[in-house]
C-alpha cells in the first residue's frame, strides 16, 4: 500500500468518531426535518408510513389563516431582532476591543474575561433574572422609574415592549466573544501602516475608517454571520420571558417551531418552518459572504 494511501486511511480513522456522531446527531435529524416538512406525521404510523402532503405544509404556513398568522407575526419579530441585535452586538464588540487594545496585557487579560464569562452563563438564569427586572409591579427597572417619577412600564402588555425586553436582555452578555476576536484582529494589524498613515497625517478616525476597519474585514464577516444565525435561533429569552406574551404576539420562529411540535403536535408544520429557517439563514448567509467577502491577509 503506498504511504499516500496509508495516509488517508489513517485520516478516515481518526475522523471516523466525529463523523458518525455528526451522522447520528446532526444529518440523520436534518434529513429527517426535510422528509417531515414534506408530511402530515402522525407518531403511531412513523415518519415511513405517515401520508405525504407535499407542500401543503408550507402552503399553510404562508396562505392559511390558521397557522399563517402566527407564522408571520414570528418570522417578522425574528427578523426585528435580528436587524437590530446582530449589528449592536458587533458595534459594541467593536468599540470595547478598541478601548481594550491599547491597555498592558494584564488589563487585557482582566477584561477578556470580565466581557467573556457572562457569555457563558446558563441563558435560562439569565433570563430569568431578567423576567423579574422586568415585572410590571416589583421589577427593578419599573421600581427604578418609580423613584425618578416616572409611570412603570407594562413591558410584556404590548408586542413590541415585549420585543424590545428581548432584545435588551440578549445584548448585555453576546458581545464577548467578538471582543475576543477583535482583539485577537487588532494586534495583527501591521503597524507599519498605522505609522504610514500617521506620518501622511492622518487624523485617529482616518486611521480607523481607512487603513483599520478594511483589515478587520474578515473578522467582521465571521461575527456578522455567527451573530445573525445565532438571533435568527433565539429561544430562551422568549421561552422564559413573555412565553408569546401578550396573545402570542413576541414570539420568534424557533419559538413557533416548537409550539408547533411539542404543544400542537404538528410536526409537519414544524419541520417546514424549520426548514424555512435554514432557507433564510443560508441565504443571508451567502449575502454576506458575497458583500463583506475580502481578500486581505495579515
Amino acid at each position: 500500500m503506498r504511504l499516500e494511501t496509508r495516509r488517508k486511511l489513517w485520516g478516515v480513522f481518526f475522523a471516523g468518531p466525529n463523523l458518525l456522531l455528526f451522522a447520528a446527531f446532526v444529518l440523520v435529524p436534518v434529513v429527517g426535518v426535510f422528509l417531515l416538512s414534506f408530511q402530515d406525521y402522525q407518531a403511531g404510523r412513523g415518519i415511513f408510513r405517515s401520508p405525504w402532503v407535499g407542500i401543503a405544509n408550507f402552503s399553510d404556513l404562508l396562505f392559511n389563516p390558521v397557522f399563517a398568522r402566527d407564522f408571520w407575526i414570528a418570522l417578522v419579530n425574528t427578523g426585528v431582532i435580528t436587524l437590530v441585535l446582530a449589528p449592536v452586538n458587533i458595534g459594541i464588540a467593536l468599540v470595547i476591543a478598541a478601548m481594550i487594545f491599547p491597555l498592558a496585557p494584564r488589563a487585557q487579560n482582566f477584561f477578556k474575561a470580565a466581557f467573556y464569562l457572562p457569555g457563558i452563563i446558563s441563558a435560562v438564569i439569565l433570563a430569568i433574572i431578567w423576567q423579574w427586572m422586568f415585572t410590571e409591579h416589583n421589577g427593578l427597572i419599573n421600581l427604578c422609574l418609580r423613584a425618578l417619577g416616572f409611570q412603570p412600564v407594562g413591558w410584556f402588555s404590548g408586542r413590541w415592549s415585549a420585543v424590545l425586553t428581548i432584545v435588551l436582555s440578549s445584548i448585555p452578555y453576546a458581545p464577548g466573544g467578538g471582543i475576543i476576536l477583535y482583539l485577537a484582529a487588532l494586534g495583527r494589524v501591521p503597524q507599519e501602516l498605522i505609522e504610514a498613515a500617521d506620518i501622511d497625517g492622518a487624523s485617529p478616525l482616518q486611521r480607523w475608517r481607512a487603513v483599520i476597519l478594511p483589515l478587520l474585514k474578515p473578522t467582521t464577516l465571521y461575527l456578522v454571520v455567527i451573530s445573525t444565525i445565532e438571533s435568527f435561533k433565539i429561544f430562551t429569552p422568549v421561552y422564559v420571558m413573555t412565553r408569546g406574551r401578550p396573545a402570542n404576539q413576541s414570539t420568534s420562529l424557533v419559538f413557533e417551531i416548537y409550539q408547533n411540535a411539542f404543544d400542537s403536535s404538528e410536526f409537519g408544520l414544524a419541520s417546514a418552518e424549520a426548514v424555512i429557517l435554514f432557507a433564510i439563514v443560508m441565504i443571508f448567509a451567502v449575502a454576506q459572504f458575497r458583500f463583506l467577502q475580502s481578500d486581505e491577509e495579515f
